[in-house]
């Protein structure tokens, strides 16, 4: 597996959090106000955060592949590992995401180069895959710190599990039918199969929909899923 983080050469050290005094003279007899030093802000705990985030990826129930800012991967985890051993029409090829879609590619190389029509810093997209007869989806979104992508790749049925009624209830202020109507969304299906799936007309679906972008202060589909794939669930 490709690491995530490159381990520091000869890094030694404590690896628990240090607190320093702060620049400036104290009274005598005063305490000093310390400033906590995150660990991975020193460079001995560089590899120690590699192998963390590295297992806390892998433990995720989807593919996570992360890439550089030219669209080259720098890292993938365990289940995209799978979904590439199983899955026609997605792979690697000199270091770079494939897809058997001629269209797919070029929409996902538009995305990469910074081609956005509606500005979107996200895109959602899904691939066939026949031998199962159901598509894997995708979500692409810019890293925040702008040096690069992550990469989400949901298997087709049961590869993403629904989050918690409550829990969406609680968070976002949804009401059980607008939590329910998300669920059908974040597993895979359309806005149609949803609707169709809740006993709703797709018109309904569309306003209900609406009114759950509001709540949770997103403003298209992509920026739902890809809160949703970042917020509390099920593991």
């Amino acid at each position: 597996m490709i690491n995530l983080i490159e381990a520091v050469d000869g890094a030694k050290g404590d690896q628990g959090c240090e607190a320093h005094p702060t620049h400036g003279d104290a009274d005598d007899g005063a305490v000093a106000s310390v400033t906590a030093v995150p660990p991975w802000e020193n460079s001995a705990s560089t590899q120690l955060l590699g192998t963390l985030a590295t297992a806390a990826l892998d433990k995720l129930n989807r593919g996570v592949v992360l890439l550089t800012e030219d669209g080259c991967v720098a890292f993938f985890n365990r289940g995209f590992r799978a979904i590439m051993e199983r899955a026609d029409g997605l792979g690697l090829e000199n270091h770079r995401l494939r897809f058997g879609s001629p269209g797919v590619q070029a929409a996902f190389e538009a995305f990469l180069a910074g081609n956005r029509a509606d500005g979107s810093e996200s895109l959602v997209f899904s691939i066939e895959d026949p031998r199962c007869g159901r598509p894997y989806r995708l979500l692409v979104s810019k890293l925040e710190s702008g040096s690069g992508f992550s990469v989400f790749v949901y298997e087709p049925g049961g590869g993403q599990r629904p989050l918690p009624v409550a829990v969406l209830r609680h968070l976002y202020r949804l009401t059980p039918a607008e939590a329910q109507l998300t669920n059908e969304l974040f597993v895979g299906k359309t806005l149609a199969q949803a609707a169709n799936a809740r006993g709703i007309t797709t018109g309904t679906a569309k306003v209900m929909l609406k009114t759950i972008f509001k709540k949770c202060e997103v403003g298209s589909r992509a920026e739902l899923m890809l809160l949703l794939s970042l917020g509390p669930r099920t593991l």
